[in-house]
């Protein structure tokens, strides 16, 4: 994960923290439901696409989810210009028995299911509790599911499903391939952002970079190129 980062972001949608239910802390933070498209953030037509590689018990991911992310939908998702695609894999889970981040990526699948994806994601990062150290252990992962509103017995069963098992197999796998070597990794119109500090002007600044290359010339593809990513 990202060493030493210093964050500097002002919340532009939402609050931080927020009240408490039960020993879960709720993120008090959400987005119109018009820029919501499963797991992803934006027209399908806008100009730039920025996919965002992460692992839910990174904790530089949760405060990329829920200090950096929605200051860039306020300036650039919003307006149409960025489209934001998330995708979880499994990055942290390394030893035979570890399974939190294999959890609660097949638990964002299901909550997409349910239309609920942004909500769980948000309520999933404000209450980690370290790294495979229980705090998303199947019994907590679900209540936190429920806190966010999803159908509690649903989203039990989809935790087994195969089909979301094996969409979170083949998301890793994708992300092994680039490789992404340390979370969050983000690309943005396939050129990755090599920031050392996770702030929004940072990562806005290669947004801005790649529009300027779009409205000069034919918009570049928004695959991720195989690159190296911070190291964790």
């Amino acid at each position: 994960m990202l060493a030493g980062i210093l964050i500097v972001a002002v919340v532009a949608i939402g609050q931080l923290g927020g009240k408490v239910s039960g020993t879960l802390k709720d993120p008090g933070t959400s987005y119109p439901a018009a820029i919501v498209d499963g797991h992803a953030l934006g027209k399908s037509s806008a100009p730039v696409t920025m996919d965002v590689y992460e692992d839910f018990q990174c904790p530089y991911c949760g405060q990329y989810a829920l200090s950096v992310e929605p200051i860039i939908v306020a300036d650039f998702v919003t307006n149409g210009q960025v489209r934001i695609v998330h995708h979880d894999f499994v990055f942290i889970d390394r030893k035979a028995g570890d399974y939190e981040s294999k959890l609660t990526a097949i638990g964002a699948y299901c909550a997409e299911q349910q239309g609920k994806y942004f909500a769980y994601s948000h309520w999933v990062y404000n209450n980690q509790d370290g790294e495979n150290a229980g705090g998303f252990r199947r019994e907590r992962l679900t209540a936190i599911a429920a806190a966010a509103g999803l159908d509690e017995t649903a989203f039990s069963k989809c935790l087994d499903d195969q089909a979301a098992a094996a969409f979170v197999a083949q998301t890793t796998a994708t992300a092994n391939a680039l490789p992404v070597t340390g979370t969050p990794a983000i690309w943005v119109n396939g050129t990755q952002w090599q920031g050392n500090q996770l702030l929004a002007s940072s990562i806005e600044a290669l947004i801005t970079s790649e529009l300027a290359k779009v409205n000069g010339s034919p918009a570049a593809s928004s695959s991720p190129a195989p690159s190296g990513s911070t190291t964790p």
